[in-house]
């Protein structure tokens, strides 16, 4: 499984929600395959000089996953509970696409194989 990328994506800062004290935004996108968002963290500008803000961002995020990870702890499942979970599930199954690429095969064959046959076949006499 590839890790996932996590970039610093802005930093804003201004006044928020009325609040008398600036406030820092800095906004992480995390990608990995099709899977992205983006996840803001707030802080305090007074709490933090400027070269602490972004590590301080940092440490949040991971607390904000490792919590993440804590309350969803209990909706592991293994592979075998979820191969017997899917072989539960009532709605019609697709085709599977080898069989589908198989039927599509045989057809390009035989259209293959009529159209060599035509092409050799000698045309009509007219009378």
């Amino acid at each position: 499984m590839t890790k996932f990328k996590i970039k610093m994506a802005r930093i804003e800062t201004g006044r928020v929600g009325g609040q008398n004290d600036d406030q820092v935004r800095i906004t992480f996108r995390v990608e990995r395959g099709a899977l992205r968002f983006q996840l803001p963290i707030q802080l305090s500008a007074a709490d933090y000089d400027d070269t602490e803000i972004v590590q301080a961002a940092r440490a949040i995020l991971h607390r904000t996953f490792v919590e993440l990870a804590a309350q969803s702890l209990n909706w592991e499942r293994s592979a075998m509970d979820l191969q017997r979970l899917s072989g539960m599930s009532r709605r019609p199954r697709p085709l599977h696409a080898k069989s589908q690429q198989a039927k599509s095969q045989e057809g390009s064959k035989s259209q293959q194989t009529k159209a060599a046959h035509e092409k050799t076949t000698l045309p009509a006499r007219r009378r």
